[in-house]
């Protein structure tokens, strides 16, 4: 609920933190200070939202840079270890001493953090010199300014974290500015007085019956509220610019690959797209009743289920619908989707919800080609039955290739929602994949037709 601090300044002398801890307060840029000591340093915890890590250069007693600097190189990286959470986003390492020796603490870092924790290495590597803002001997301060101009000119260093930077500004700002038109929803004459908080409440209500329907406001405010106010927050986004304006050129921040995207790139994006699994420990749980549901396939995989509710055996699914051979079906999962009109989930009268039979295959190579040595499941996988709708390339899993969803707009069932408990949810479609799927089946089902004498 509560924001943290963007920067974080490390020292081993009180008096130099006070100093560049005050020119930040005086910049009204938020800090939080970390007074090192050698017996200290093992208790700390990591700090998320760090954006610009200040570290002093010669944090451990007695250690050096220069011919003996492996010592002071190791504390530096203990504390990168210790107070920097990769989960929370990329940072800028400033290094901050009075002759900083920004190249070999690179080299030292590049060398050691390496696999899984080269996810704790910055963005960037710059320096500024102490005696620049501060009094050394005193810690008073000198020059605000000139620190604020010089941490924007070594942020341009690297103008992808800077386009980054500015994006995460304007996210705030445009959060700033949907909060206060929320507040403004409130008529002045009840905000002085108890009755602001209540007031406020019923502002909330509305919003959450506009995006959940009139009758479903207290059943998930939290997902119908952000229905709402996340395509005005989007649109805020657009409008503000607070912090850029004209001085900052995007197109400076990108870097043309030329070749195309991997796979691997390709399902990254699309399911950070199109995908929701609800995986962080305060998310809520995907329901198997929620419109774009995936479901681990709930019932018995077998010819007597199967023909029971769709008509089909295994054997016809895999080699006439699907069309792939037994030895690829076996890396295949069955799924049900759960599709249907907005406005149904809006406002959920009595009724069965209806599912489409769908497959969930991965690629039988990692860059999903077809070779001679794999099985033929790849991207280019060209059914001709006409009854299936492919998904983008998605990433279901990190123990599975990239691959794709099959949905069968021909094999639907309908289940009555108390039927549907216990099911299990594998990930949701969100709301663009899952209107193109909706709006396919459609399609599908009412195509026309006409008698005619054939000629």
């Amino acid at each position: 609920m509560l924001i943290n601090s963007r920067f974080v300044i490390v020292d081993d002398k009180e008096h130099h933190l006070s100093g560049i801890k005050k020119s930040l307060d005086f910049l009204r840029l938020d800090c939080h200070s970390k007074l090192y000591t050698d017996e200290t340093v093992a208790e700390w915890e990591k700090l998320p939202g760090t954006r610009i890590l200040f570290l002093d250069q010669n944090l451990t007693t007695g250690a050096t840079f220069g011919a003996n600097n492996k010592v002071a190189f190791t504390a530096l990286e203990d504390v990168i270890q210790k107070l920097i959470c990769p989960e929370s986003g990329p940072y800028g390492l400033v290094l901050w001493a009075e002759q900083p020796e920004v190249d070999e603490l690179k080299e030292h870092l590049f060398g050691r953090l390496t696999g899984e924790d080269a996810k704790h290495l910055p963005v960037f590597f710059t320096a500024l010199r102490k005696g620049d803002y501060i009094d050394t001997s005193n810690g008073a301060v000198l020059d605000p300014e000139k620190l604020r101009t010089d941490i924007l000119t070594k942020v341009s260093e690297s103008p992808q974290l800077r386009a980054l930077l500015t994006w995460e500004a304007d996210v705030a700002a445009a959060a700033d500015a949907v909060l206060r038109s929320i507040i403004d929803l409130v008529p002045i004459e009840h905000r002085a007085s108890d009755q602001f908080g209540s007031e406020l409440g019923k502002v909330l209500f509305k919003l959450s019956q506009a995006g959940a329907g009139k009758n479903r406001a207290t059943e998930t405010p939290r997902e119908s509220i952000n229905r709402v106010l996340v395509p005005i927050l989007s649109d805020r986004i657009a409008e503000h610019d607070p912090d850029s304006g004209d001085t900052f050129d995007w197109k400076t921040s990108l870097e043309d690959p030329k070749a195309p995207p991997t796979v691997k790139v390709q399902a990254s994006v699309n399911s950070a797209i199109h995908l929701s699994f609800a995986r962080t420990a305060r998310s809520a749980p995907i329901e198997p009743t929620e419109l774009g549901a995936v479901i681990e396939f709930p019932f018995e995989i077998s010819d007597a289920v199967l023909k029971e509710k769709w008509g089909v055996t295994e054997a016809q699914l895999r080699d006439d619908i699907f069309q792939v051979s037994e030895a690829e079906w076996e890396d295949c999962e069955l799924r049900l989707v759960q599709v249907g009109a907005s406005c149904d989930n809006a406002q959920p009268n009595p009724g069965p919800l209806l599912y489409l039979l769908a497959v969930e295959w991965p690629f039988a190579s990692p860059d999903g080609t077809k070779t001679e040595t794999k099985k033929r499941l790849h991207k280019k996988r060209d059914p001709k039955s006409g009854m299936e709708w492919e998904s983008p390339v998605l990433k279901f899993s990190a123990d599975k290739n990239a691959g794709k969803v099959s949905v069968f707009r021909s094999l639907s069932i309908s289940v009555p929602k108390p039927s549907t408990k216990g099911w299990k949810v594998s990930y949701r479609f969100r709301e663009e994949l899952i209107s193109e799927l909706t709006q396919e089946y459609a399609r599908y089902i009412s195509r026309p037709g006409i008698v005619t004498l054939p000629s």
